[in-house]
């Protein structure tokens, strides 16, 4: 039986307490290196032991970017939690408030349910397939006037312009912004920016809860091919996708 206002409660509150103890733990932060390179701090540490124990009273499996599900426990899973505790972290470390708290519930391959929440605002948004997605409780409309404003403003990298990005951004005049983290999806949902394309493959629990909400809010959010993306729990890697504002946008791009 789904349960969605319930678990969708559930995951607001596990993601702002998970928020606050992350504020905390920066104030006297420990990092190590993680065997791929990349950091590990306590506050990624102290945000998912928190979502875990918050998450896990739905006994539905959680998959963490910090706690991998093994294959055994991943195989014939329908349904689990996919949670991001810290999103954002290189930028976390360098003191940006450029970082978020990503939780998604999937079933069969898909989100049902998902939250951003940016610890430094405090600002949430979420939704289920049955809601709207609404931002810190209030339903989330797209200002018509801020998309036309800013629909040519695309989520790229201003630093570092791979040459395929260069030529998609002057083939249709587009204008770099640079957000880091899952924040990008939120720029995306309230219009602040109209396109986000990545041809690269991220983590999916970078992109999961992004992905729910743009298309529960009447943007697109898929592969190149117009097809959704699927999320399996024993595939960890995506696909390239674009992701726009509006769906209507989309036909200028593919």
């Amino acid at each position: 039986m789904m349960r969605l206002d319930y678990w969708l409660e559930l995951a607001i509150e596990a993601a702002n307490k998970a928020s606050k103890a992350i504020m905390q733990e920066r104030k006297n932060l420990k990092d190590w290196k993680k065997q791929d390179g990349s950091v590990l701090t306590s506050a990624d540490l102290a945000s998912d032991q928190i979502l875990n124990d918050i998450l896990g009273k739905t006994d539905i499996k959680v998959l963490s970017e910090e706690k991998i599900l093994s294959q055994k426990e991943s195989e014939n899973l329908q349904t689990f939690w996919l949670i991001d505790p810290l999103d954002g972290t290189s930028g976390f470390l360098k003191g940006s408030d450029e970082f978020c708290i990503m939780i998604s519930l999937i079933h069969e391959n898909r989100p049902i349910l998902s939250l951003i929440k940016s610890p430094s605002t405090e600002d949430i948004y979420y939704g289920h397939k049955k809601s709207k997605v609404y931002k810190n409780n209030q339903y989330l409309n797209i200002d018509e006037k801020q998309f036309k404003n800013n629909q040519f403003k695309a989520l790229l990298s201003v630093n570092h312009l791979s040459k395929i990005d260069l030529e998609f951004a002057q083939k249709h005049k587009l204008e770099a912004i640079n957000i880091g983290s899952g924040l990008k999806f939120c720029a995306i949902l309230e219009g602040r920016a109209g396109i986000y394309r990545r041809l690269e493959r991220l983590n999916i629990w970078d992109i999961a809860a992004g992905d729910f909400l743009v298309n529960l809010n009447g943007g697109f959010m898929g592969m190149l091919d117009k097809n959704l993306i699927s999320y399996s729990p024993l595939e960890h890697r995506s696909q390239f996708f674009i992701c726009v504002s509006k769906k209507n946008f989309l036909k200028d791009f593919l």
